[in-house]
């Protein structure tokens, strides 16, 4: 099993310009790694959170990796921080548990880098 809209999107054009503030400019901050992501609430899978989905997983190249999933009826998964692995967590609340998940991995990402707008505007003009 493949993911390549994932890997379509982290590969898409992202800019970041100098961000100004009160006492200078900071430089630009690069564009931090997109999260890949899964959410549903059931699964044909019999296993549900299985060997077959780490074998899954583990088989997905880095652009198409998935970085966290939700399977609401069994679980989530999370890539492990360092990126070695997977955590499987079967127990508890799965959607809630996915949330701040998700949440806490973004807040990693802190301040989002400043856009240039202006890039993307260039393609009105074609």
């Amino acid at each position: 099993m493949r993911w390549p809209k994932v890997a379509s999107v982290r590969d898409l054009y992202r800019t970041s310009l100098p961000i100004p503030y009160a006492g200078g400019t900071y430089p630009p901050k690069a564009p931090p790694q997109i999260i890949g992501g899964l959410l549903a609430f059931e699964s044909d899978w019999v296993s549900g959170f299985g060997k077959a989905l780490l074998e899954v997983l583990t088989a997905a190249d880095r652009d198409e990796r998935l970085d966290l999933g939700c399977v609401a009826a069994h679980g989530i998964f999370c890539r492990k921080e360092g990126g070695d692995g997977y955590e499987i967590r079967e127990k508890g609340k799965p959607a809630t548990a996915f949330l701040f998940e998700l949440i806490a991995r973004l807040q990693g990402s802190a301040t989002v880098p400043m856009i240039d707008v202006r890039a993307y505007a260039q393609w009105l003009h074609k």
